[in-house]
């Protein structure tokens, strides 16, 4: 029994559009222009003088780019449930999730809407629809609920409430509200 499942991506492509586009276009071409600054004020030998301008910017362009790689997960230690952020395979964050009086979990199939944050006034309601699988901790009466995490694929969605259910004796049920 594996103690982890990583999902998948925490950004959407939507968002690392924006990364792409709004941070990492603008820190790539800073770096150049201060390379080309070096190089017309002064020859190869003295390229080590840029260095602690460019430090800054080369550790914000690797940053950055790692940005784009991240997933998600959930994770099993000491009998807690953790919601986990992974990098390459690698646990780097994670946040612990109560189960008190969380004894259920449901997926919630909902579909969404996207606007488009770079569309101007050709088209300004632009948006993209989409699907998503929410795993959702619920109370017994399914009145109380707590998003575990939002998937796109619904066999990852299934995986997770399978690992839920060995690991944490989670039950299994359509979500419908008791209010009585």
């Amino acid at each position: 029994m594996k103690d982890e499942i990583i999902l998948e991506s925490k950004l959407t492509p939507h968002q690392k559009t924006h990364i792409s586009v709004v941070m990492l276009i603008p820190v790539f071409f800073v770096t150049i222009m201060t390379l080309v600054k070096h190089f017309e004020q002064n020859d190869l030998s003295n390229i080590t003088l840029s260095f602690p301008q460019l430090i800054p910017l080369v550790i914000a362009l690797i940053i950055l780019i790692m940005l784009l790689f991240l997933k998600e997960g959930i994770l099993k230690k000491n009998n807690y449930l953790y919601q986990g952020t992974y990098l390459f395979g690698k646990l780097l964050i994670k946040k612990k999730i109560s189960l008190l009086d969380k004894p259920k979990v449901a997926i919630l199939k909902l579909r969404k809407r996207q606007k488009m944050a770079w569309f101007s006034i050709a088209n300004p309601d632009q948006a993209l629809s989409y699907h998503k699988n929410d795993v959702t901790l619920l109370n017994d009466k399914h009145t109380r609920k707590e998003l575990l995490v939002s998937l796109d694929d619904e066999i990852l969605a299934n995986k997770t409430i399978s690992f839920l259910e060995e690991n944490f004796n989670l039950t299994f049920e359509i979500y419908s509200p008791d209010f009585s």
